[in-house]
C-alpha cells in the first residue's frame, strides 16, 4: 500500500464515518492528492476488511522528535517475536485483492453510457463525490449527444460536484461550454453559474 488512508485523509484509527466524509471533502479541497487517491483511501476506510489492512500498515511507534536521554541499552535486548493474529491469515490475497481493484479504477469502467449515467446521479445525490466524477466523466467523453436531456443534466451534475469538491477551475470551464448552449435555459442557469463560481474565485 503506497498511501495509507489514515495519512491521505489525515483522520485517526479511531474516525467515524462522519469525521472520514468530512475528511475527503477537506482534502478534494486541499488537492495534496489526486481524486482517485483520495477516492480509495475513503474506500478503504468504509471497508471493514480493508480497514483492518490500513490498521496493521499504519506505524504503531509515534515519531521520535527528540532523545530525552542517550541510554541507547534497550537496543540490545532481543526483538520481541511477532505473532500474527487469525484476523490477518488472508492479508496478502486482501492485499492482492486491493491492488487488483486499485487497478481496475484507473481502466476505462466497463459500463454502457446508460449504467456511468445512472450511477453517476446516484452517486452525486449519495455524496459520494469522487465516484460521481468518475462516473459522470465517463458518461459525458462517450456521449454523442450534446443536445440530449441526460448529457445536460450530467453536465449540469458535474458542475456542482466540482464546486463542492473545491475545483473550481473545472466547474468554470464547463459552465463557458453550457452557456454557449441553443437551449435559452440552459444559458441562463449556466450564466448565473458561472457569475457565482468567478465571485467565489475571485475571495479565495
Amino acid at each position: 500500500m503506497e498511501y495509507n488512508p489514515y495519512d491521505i485523509l489525515g483522520v485517526s484509527p479511531a474516525a467515524s464515518k462522519a469525521e472520514i466524509a468530512k475528511a475527503v471533502a477537506v482534502a478534494m479541497k486541499q488537492k495534496k492528492h489526486p481524486v482517485d487517491i483520495i477516492a480509495k483511501a475513503q474506500k478503504s476506510l468504509l471497508k471493514p476488511e480493508e480497514r483492518i489492512i490500513a490498521d496493521y500498515l499504519r506505524p504503531i511507534l509515534p515519531t521520535i522528535k527528540h532523545f530525552k536521554y542517550s541510554d541507547l541499552s534497550a537496543l540490545l535486548q532481543p526483538a520481541p517475536r511477532l505473532v500474527l493474529l487469525p484476523e490477518f491469515d488472508g492479508l496478502e490475497q486482501a492485499i492482492a485483492q486491493s491492488a487488483q481493484e486499485e487497478r481496475l479504477e484507473r481502466s476505462p469502467l466497463p459500463m454502457t453510457l446508460s449504467e456511468l449515467f445512472t450511477k453517476g446521479i446516484i452517486a452525486c445525490k449519495e455524496e459520494r463525490y469522487p465516484k460521481a466524477i468518475k462516473y459522470l466523466e465517463g458518461y459525458c467523453q462517450g456521449c454523442t449527444n450534446r443536445n440530449s436531456k441526460d448529457y445536460i443534466q450530467a453536465q449540469m451534475c458535474l458542475i456542482k460536484v466540482y464546486k463542492i469538491v473545491g475545483q473550481l477551475e473545472r466547474a468554470i470551464a464547463l459552465c463557458q461550454l453550457l452557456s454557449n448552449h441553443t437551449h435559452p435555459q440552459v444559458q441562463t442557469w449556466a450564466t448565473k453559474t458561472l457569475a457565482m463560481l468567478s465571485k467565489e474565485v475571485s475571495h479565495v
